[in-house]
């Protein structure tokens, strides 16, 4: 399928959290997670964590736009470091009321979030990191398509964009991938450096869910001389 890929801006954030919520919503971690919150303050927090990344000079953010209709169908984050120095990326201005927001994304923590389970999901990402990560590693922060054009390869062209960054940039690229999403990752060149299981069910939740903690080395462009 055509898509556009560019740089997100504030009023792109609808649509961002709508295809962040709608995507992850079937996921283990969400129905365990944000089972008993209304989906109205889920979003809300979903919009205070997109502005806060918008203001944060190592994401980028970036959406696929349908090449007919110019809808996003996709979006993906990507955090790279600073010392890469990357001029052609210019931070989005926010508005006073998304850069209030911003300032204190956990403020927006919604009523009924199961708390055990949010914790338990956070320190997994943290501890990972932590273990993992080197100062120079990119890291593919989040990536979903809008779930009525998934199947069509948009992901797969969003990933491409990614990697070739990281190529041109001689970086290696880190993710955590969903069981979902794993398949596709390994597919374009990533290898799994851990696996961790969560069980969800001791902390007033149901199920476990399996996590790829993945890293990506860079490729070598052979067309140099």
């Amino acid at each position: 399928m055509p898509i556009q890929i560019r740089y997100a801006t504030e009023s792109d954030s609808p649509d961002l959290v709508h295809i962040n919520t709608a995507s992850f919503a079937p996921g283990l971690f969400y129905q365990n997670a944000f089972a008993n919150v209304e989906v109205s303050a889920l979003q809300t927090l979903k919009y205070a964590r997109t502005f806060a990344r918008f203001v944060d000079p190592k994401y980028h953010l970036l959406v696929a736009t349908d090449s007919e209709t110019g809808r996003i169908i996709a979006f993906m984050r990507v955090v790279i470091p600073l010392r890469y120095q990357q001029e052609s990326h210019s931070l989005t201005e926010l508005s006073e009321n998304a850069s209030k927001m911003a300032a204190e994304p956990n403020k927006y923590l919604p009523e009924g979030i199961n708390e055990r389970v949010y914790a338990c999901y956070l320190d997994m990402l943290k501890s990972s990191r932590e273990k993992y990560l080197r100062e120079d590693d990119m890291i593919l922060d989040f990536l979903a398509t809008d779930p009525e054009y998934q199947g069509k390869g948009i992901g797969s062209q969003m990933l491409k964009w990614a990697t070739k960054k990281a190529d041109t940039l001689n970086a290696r690229m880190f993710l955590e991938a969903t069981e979902e999403g794993y398949p596709l990752y390994k597919k374009y060149g990533w290898n799994t450096l851990e696996e961790i299981v969560l069980d969800f069910e001791p902390l007033g939740g149901h199920h476990k869910g399996s996590y790829y903690i993945m890293i990506r080395d860079p490729v070598p462009d052979t067309n140099q001389p």
